[in-house]
């Protein structure tokens, strides 16, 4: 959605592509792999134009996903194109619109680049106008926590100790003429304090009220919204079927080694990571869409919900909502469905209530990887946005967090398990993961100015390059192929006390 009071000084596409410590990035990558890139190798699939393809998965960051199409503006520079789609949150973002603009073999950036210089991210934070100054102040002043604190012990100080004066000069008026003038000032100012008091808790519970009945957000997220719905149906992606349909449409494929690979089984997909509250799982759109409708045709829901789904920071934004979920009493498919993805006696909501999906994956690449595949025709590429700080997360210890310090850390544990449990258990899938760094800016500072964008903008495109300088994609290869085999080995039945082989898990799952 364009903003027409759009600030003359906003950036537009051309200023980041042309910058001149991207155009080094360029300049690093020729001098490695010549000069139209063409000794770069990272995968066995290609297209009839030379492009090499690979799976994506993007974190989740907040606005720190600028850095994402930094980085995906080099990896589609030097011809890299992308299969299988992934991406929780701002990584939801990008994947979209990597999924949803032109053809598989076009380039997407620059066209990403056009939609990101026309949105006014300030207008992403649309809650009460209250509620919005506050959240500015919180984020952009980086004392606002001490001094909200300070002001409170204050505040709290002048309460009591006027309560206090109050009662002294009650007792000392029976003696002294000047204490019962004092006691009027005194209680002139207690009663001040108590307006003041009594004004701000109303307006606390007014504004609790407001955030209950909105499903516990500040933001109702309306406007991100209706900007990537417009997106969307500029690309003719107006429902589900169409978004499927573009994300598995291929040009002709071709492997590098015909004899003992082909390219006719491969398949592409896009996948947006959310988390649903009722339910109490992890959802992938537009994958499971017959959890919430029998057919396409039957209520049809808009992609662009899937992504609102994916970002949907709680507290932050409003959770989103999937209402008038057919009964599985009279849509027997509906129960099937569930009942395929979860478990017979999973209840089935009315309503669904989705928050950020990396609440529970903030970094999906699991769903890239399948058993059933020794040699991989292409890699499983990610891109991590690391907004720890070095200086403090490795060297503090427990007797120094804070209240917030203490609870973020236990929210990341949380958050972050899954997906780094299956890359504990299947390393060789680190090889293919960029980590962008950026923890000098705040994830959620949606009044970031222009200057910041763009160099976050350039940190992806210093972090994609520096990736494909050292990615090796013959050594992906082979370890990919040695895990899959030790893998393998692992599961083989093991002979009964019948003499029977028993089932592995993977038979058995077949």
């Amino acid at each position: 959605m364009s903003d027409s009071n759009a600030n003359t000084s906003r950036k537009q596409p051309s200023d980041y592509i042309n910058h001149p410590e991207v155009q080094q990035c360029l300049k690093q990558l020729k001098k490695l792999f010549g000069e139209n890139y063409e000794s770069l190798l990272v995968s066995d699939t290609l297209d009839d134009e030379g492009h090499q393809y690979v799976n994506l998965v993007q974190k989740g960051g907040g606005v720190l996903g600028v850095a994402l199409v930094g980085y995906t503006y080099i990896l589609e520079t030097v011809g890299i194109r992308f299969l299988r789609l992934a991406g929780t949150s701002a990584g939801a973002i990008n994947t979209a619109m990597l999924a949803v603009i032109g053809k598989k073999q076009d380039a997407k950036s620059p066209k990403i680049l056009e939609y990101l210089s026309n949105l006014n991210f300030f207008k992403l934070v649309d809650g009460h106008p209250v509620a919005q100054q506050l959240i500015k102040t919180f984020i952009t002043n980086k004392k606002f926590e001490k001094n909200l604190v300070r002001y409170l012990r204050i505040f709290g100080i002048l309460f009591f100790g006027s309560i206090f004066l109050d009662i002294l000069f009650v007792g000392l008026g029976h003696h002294h003429g000047w204490a019962r003038a004092a006691g009027m000032i005194s209680f002139l100012f207690t009663a001040i304090l108590f307006v003041i008091f009594a004004a701000l808790t109303g307006y606390t519970l007014y504004l609790y009220n407001r955030l209950k009945e909105s499903g516990y957000g500040i933001n109702p997220g309306n406007y991100f919204l209706e900007w990537m719905k417009q997106i969307m149906n500029e690309n003719e992606v107006t429902t589900v079927e169409a978004l499927n349909a573009k994300a598995a449409d291929l040009p002709t494929l071709k492997v590098r080694d015909p004899k003992n690979q082909n390219a006719s089984t491969l398949t592409a997909d896009v996948t947006f990571i959310s988390a649903e509250l009722v339910s109490q799982n992890k959802v992938e759109l537009p994958r499971m869409y017959g959890l919430f409708r029998s057919n396409y045709n039957d209520d049809p829901l808009h992609p662009a919900g899937f992504v609102r789904a994916s970002m949907s920071i709680p507290v932050f934004f409003e959770s989103y909502t999937i209402e008038n979920i057919p009964s599985p009493a009279t849509h027997p498919e509906i129960k099937n469905a569930w009942a395929n993805f979860f478990n017979e006696d999973v209840t089935i909501p009315a309503t669904a209530r989705f928050v950020d999906g990396g609440m529970l994956s903030d970094f999906p690449i699991n769903i890239f990887y399948n058993p059933k595949i020794i040699e991989p025709r292409l890699p499983s590429f990610g891109i991590d946005l690391d907004d720890s700080d070095p200086r403090t997360d490795q060297t503090a210890t427990p007797d120094s967090w804070s209240l917030m310090n203490y609870l973020g850390r236990m929210f990341n544990t949380i958050r972050f398990y899954y997906d780094k449990d299956f890359l504990i258990k299947n390393r060789v899938f680190k090889k293919g993961i960029g980590s962008i760094p950026l923890s000098d800016f705040n994830w959620l500072n949606f009044f970031v100015s222009e200057d910041d964008k763009m160099k976050m903008f350039i940190r992806g495109a210093q972090a994609a390059t520096g990736f494909l300088q050292s990615f090796k994609w013959n050594d992906y290869r082979k370890e990919r192929i040695e895990m899959q085999r030790v893998l393998n080995e692992k599961q083989q039945p093991e002979t009964t006390a019948s003499g029977e082989p028993e089932r592995s898990f993977y038979s058995r799952k077949a």
